[in-house]
């Protein structure tokens, strides 16, 4: 630990100037007044300049940058001690630590081992897993993560042997005059951070023009003052930013001298070489060191020229060396408190070495186990799957929405609306698009600018509301007065993925979600965050312009479905995988072509795979998009939901018999029989609608529309039960005078689709519409639902539904978009008890709009109470109202896990699907398959009992995941 300088604290008049900065609870900040490692042994480094030859000497200004794989002669550079350090990015983990530990064992001074800037660490290697960039961390809400991601940040570098780290990256933004204060003292807290692990800290990177012009103003006066404190805090060094060198209002020496004399600053000055042009100014400016990303051999005959000419003098390079030795011998005590400069071959000796940097076996073999130990449990740390956890919630938590007029976002009813993506940018939007299609139809388009400056023309579409989605596009002035203009007339909402300045030209009269980065997952975020799918909490990090300032960001409910990850339910990814075996065994067994699977937890979907192909021989994948026959679960996901609507409206009550809203004649038995005893399965009757004679009757051709069904339409034949089958009219209404002579043998629970096609007269008549129309109009179509529905084909061709059975039998045909139920058939696909289609996806918005209390995108459909009756189990059996429950006798059996509440509700169905929500657990399950293909005695999903132990999985997966970030 450095001994720090007694006596020195906070002035009260800087502490005027910056009075924001202060948090009570905090500890006063330690201020050394200057770089601890100025302090160093200076007879030390005094002796070792005078070793070194001049190109030692003006190798040691030089730090190589490089993406990847370094080349072989910058190695050599490397060996022969003419580059100081270097800056390494985007190469594997592994390869970076070999390289590092070859590399430090070749030279005869330390290396500088520099973190890129403006990066979390893990984004500096290609084989792990990125988080979102500094702007998007401190747009957090959270004070405390974002604190927890620093200091993880912090004990990585040190793990990694990294000793120039910059402190967490400003954007430019935050550098301004009125800014730079506001964030200051939290910059100075974690210089004091890194001089305690003995990591030269690199403040970057700056560009204050204005302050170098000496102009005077009390905003200049409170950034200079910021600049101060920085420097008694003791900060390691400052990277001067190449667009000062542009600057016409200034001289590149300005810098040196604001940094040296007014300053009083003694440490590091560094900046990056972006033109072999800037090579004169970088000098000019005092820097000592010079970063360059090739030809280091520019650099250095440059500073040979220089030097010779007597440009840079003896004394000029000896003082740069004595900062920059000092920099590395506390650097190397921190590590190895007794070293202070690595011994090594003298530099003609160096020359003459291979340079051979280890892989795989040769690293063991070349290295003590104890290091590679230690370079195992790096990879260990940075490879830790728990990093998915951190970066899902880094990159949600930091999505701002800064602007919001009239409330537009999120997006509430959808009805009618119509959507118009546009792309700027040469990234894809294929993310955003397919993550927007979970909850809208859209028409999207990308527009690729192959000519700098080329301009982009939006045109208003009316009734049409316009999404433009900047993909790290640097918006101009014509296009921000496009924008505003339509923003003006018919809508607009701007997703602007990175380039945060984009912002400083635009105001408030549009929406605005500001993400920090381009990458895929951002995009889908970004899209989901349009609908309610995620909250907004973020929160922007700088001030912009007068709309849009620091702090600004409105903040929004989640209203929809979030599809995320497993860990954001407590749910530990790896505990569902054997959902996937057991489905992967399910097929190779053909117990089905293909499945789709969904399980939702408090409002988040944590698993949604789709598996196999629409059929055995077929080549169509399963798509979260694919439309399954539903079968029964048609009772609940149509008739109950539109019953429950029509008796919260007071068309009917439970106890209400049919005699009350059928026309019956006065002999029909069923006339007696109540709501409640039909939609609990507790009539008595008969399992099967009066069907049987037609369902025998097998006329092949049904050519000459003789008797009940005709190979084509016409008025009589009007009844379309299959391709080319058509079921006589006059029939179709017998079935439903036959069904008023049933009789009802008892009261006992008997379940039977008469009852729900029952349920479904009484739906139609005090409805006004039809089953489908009803469910339709007040649930499918203002839920946004577009592939739930009846009779599909009306909607959608073949290749987006999947087929069911290949009936020999009667149909004589393969049911493709026509519903599998004979009887659902008979009555033209709509009935009661069987006919809907739809996916997975949609069945669970259904689901999860009965776990929220009948709430769902900002609108109540369903009273509470309304939903607790239908699904309880109150009706005189372990039924609910149209729905099934688990029972203590169905839990025995392992029909449900063992853990299930008895408070949940769903369906199956004889397709092969399943749909379940437990309210206890705040779950939803949904199971679809077409296992009936190519025939209904196809009994393997039952044999291996798929739905009950994936469901088993589901509940043994529960709270098998608690947030932890990974440890060094």
């Amino acid at each position: 630990m450095i001994k720090r300088t007694a006596g020195i604290v906070i002035s009260l008049a800087l502490l005027a100037i910056v009075s924001c900065w202060r948090k009570p609870e905090q500890a006063p900040l330690p201020l050394p007044g200057t770089a601890p490692f100025l302090e160093g042994d200076k007879a030390a480094v005094e002796a070792q300049i005078r070793s070194m030859s001049l190109e030692e000497k003006l190798g040691q200004l030089i730090i190589l940058t490089q993406r990847g794989e370094p080349e072989a002669p910058a190695l050599q550079w490397i060996a022969e001690g003419r580059v100081g350090g270097l800056q390494l990015r985007d190469l594997p983990l592994e390869r970076f630590l070999a390289l590092r530990d070859s590399l430090e064992g070749l030279v005869a001074v330390p290396l500088f081992w520099a973190a890129p800037p403006g990066v979390m660490l893990n984004n500096a290697f290609s084989d792990v897993l990125p988080l979102a960039p500094w702007e998007a961390l401190r747009a957090m809400p959270s004070d405390s993560l974002r604190a927890q991601l620093e200091r993880a940040m912090l004990s990585q570098a040190a793990a990694l042997g990294l000793n120039f780290l910059p402190v967490p990256h400003l954007s430019p933004w935050e550098q301004r005059a009125y800014e730079f204060p506001l964030v200051i003292e939290g910059y100075a807290r974690t210089v004091a951070r890194l001089n305690e692990l003995h990591i030269l800290s690199q403040a970057d990177a700056f560009s204050a023009v204005s302050l170098l012009r000496r102009d005077t103003s009390a905003a200049l006066d409170s950034l200079a003052a910021a600049y101060r404190l920085l420097i008694q805090a003791g900060v390691s060094g400052f990277r001067i930013d190449p667009a000062l060198y542009a600057a016409s209002a200034v001289r590149a020496e300005e810098a040196g001298r604001f940094f040296r004399e007014e300053m009083q600053f003694d440490g590091l000055l560094a900046a990056e070489l972006q033109h072999p042009s800037q090579a004169a100014d970088i000098l000019a400016a005092d820097a000592d060191l010079f970063i360059v990303s090739s030809n280091p051999g520019y650099i250095l005959d440059f500073l040979k020229a220089a030097y010779g000419k007597g440009n840079f003098r003896e004394a000029e390079l000896n003082a740069k060396l004595r900062r920059i030795l000092l920099a590395k011998q506390w650097v190397a005590r921190g590590i190895e408190p007794d070293s202070l400069v690595v011994e090594a071959p003298p530099l003609q000796q160096m020359q003459a070495l291979p340079i051979s940097l280890p892989t795989g076996e040769e690293m063991l073999a070349d290295n003590p186990p104890d290091a590679f130990a230690g370079r195992a449990n790096l990879l260990r740390y940075f490879q830790d799957g728990r990093w998915r956890y951190w970066q899902r919630l880094l990159n949600e938590e930091s999505l701002v929405l800064a602007a919001n007029p009239a409330g537009l976002l999120p997006l509430g009813k959808l009805p009618g609306r119509r959507f118009d993506i546009v792309h700027l940018g040469a990234a894809s939007g294929a993310a955003f698009d397919a993550a927007f299609g979970k909850y809208a139809d859209f028409q999207s388009r990308e527009i690729l600018l192959a000519v700098k400056g080329q301009p982009v023309l939006l045109r208003p579409q009316e009734g049409v509301l316009t999404i433009v989605a900047l993909h790290n596009f640097p918006l101009d002035n014509d296009l921000a007065e496009q924008f505003l203009d339509l923003a003006c007339e018919s809508g607009l909402i701007l997703v602007n993925l990175g380039r945060a300045g984009n912002l400083a030209m635009l105001d408030t009269s549009l929406a605005v979600i500001q993400a920090f980065s381009d990458d895929a997952e951002v995009q889908a975020l970004a899209a989901q965050l349009l609908f309610g799918g995620l909250p907004a909490r973020g929160k922007l990090p700088f001030s912009l312009n007068e709309y849009f300032g620091r702090g600004q960001g409105f903040e929004t409910p989640q209203i929809r479905l979030r599809y995320g990850i497993a860990e954001q339910a407590g749910v530990a990814s790896e505990s569902l995988v054997g959902i996937d075996a057991i489905v992967g065994t399910a097929i190779n067994a053909k117990a089905f072509p293909g499945c789709q699977v969904l399980v939702a937890k408090d409002g988040t979907v944590i698993y949604n795979k789709t598996f196999g192909l629409h059929t055995y021989e077929g080549e169509l994948a399963v798509e979260p998009n694919s439309i399954y026959d539903l079968a029964s679960i048609t009772k609940v996901a149509a008739t109950s939901l539109v019953a429950m609507k029509l008796y919260e409206e007071g068309r009917f009550g439970i106890n209400d018999r049919l005699r009350q809203h059928l026309k019956l004649d006065r002999g029909a038995r069923i006339r007696t029989l109540t709501i409640r005893r039909l939609l609990a399965h507790q009539s008595g009757l008969q399992p099967h609608l009066p069907v049987l004679p037609y369902l025998l009757y097998r006329d092949v051709e049904n050519a000459d529309c003789r008797r009940y069904f005709c190979r084509s339409y016409n008025d009589t034949f009007s009844v379309q039960v299959a391709k080319d089958f058509y079921f006589d009219r006059r029939y179709y209404d017998k079935i439903w005078r036959d069904m008023e002579k049933l009789s009802s043998r008892s009261t006992r629970f008997r379940y039977s689709d008469v009852n729900l096609a029952l349920m479904q007269q009484v739906l139609e008549k005090k409805g006004g519409k039809g089953l489908d129309s009803l469910a339709y109009q007040e649930f499918y179509q203002p839920l946004g639902l577009r592939r739930t529905l009846f009779n599909p084909l009306s909607h959608f061709g073949l290749e987006h539904i999947v087929p069911t059975q290949n009936d020999q039998r009667w149909r004589r045909q393969l049911l493709h978009g026509f519903v599998h139920d004979e009887t659902a058939g008979l009555l033209g696909g709509i009935a009661g008890h069987a006919g809907l289609f739809g996916t997975a996806e949609e069945v669970a918005v259904l689901f999860q709009l009965l776990l929220n209390e009948g709430n769902y995108g900002g609108e109540q459909y369903l009273k509470p109470e309304t939903i607790r009756l239908f699904t309880s189990a109150s009706h005189g059996n372990h039924r609910g109202l149209g729905f099934d429950k688990p029972n203590k006798e169905a839990i025995a059996k392992r029909n449900f896990p063992e853990q299930i509440s008895m408070q949940t509700y769903g369906h199956t169905g004889f397709t092969g699907t399943c749909a379940w929500a437990d309210p206890d657990k705040g779950l939803v399950y949904i199971f679809l398959s077409n296992r009936v293909y190519p025939n209904a005695d196809n009994r393997k999903l039952f044999n291996l009992r798929v739905r009950e132990r994936i469901h088993q999985v589901i509940y043994d997966a529960l709270d098998t995941y608690e947030p932890e970030m990974p440890v060094l």
